[in-house]
């Protein structure tokens, strides 16, 4: 599993594409919050996996199996 999670990712869990948008808005800022400027970056189109399931969803987010098996 990836540390972080993209824009595209996110629309193909099926998210809309301004939500998929808004989620990794919210991810960056929580970690400029928390003293990591790097994640400041606007053009940045990708957020820690752990700050999105935790803070931002609250659930842990699902990836698709390459070959579709469980």
């Amino acid at each position: 599993m990836k540390a972080t999670v993209s824009k595209n990712e996110l629309i193909a869990m099926g998210f809309k594409p301004n939500q998929a948008k808004t989620i990794l808005h919210d991810a960056r800022q929580i970690m400029v919050k928390r003293g990591k400027t790097f994640w400041g970056n606007p053009r940045l189109q990708v957020a820690p996996r752990a700050i999105i399931e935790e803070v931002v969803l609250g659930v842990p987010l699902e990836e698709d199996d390459a070959d579709g098996k469980d």
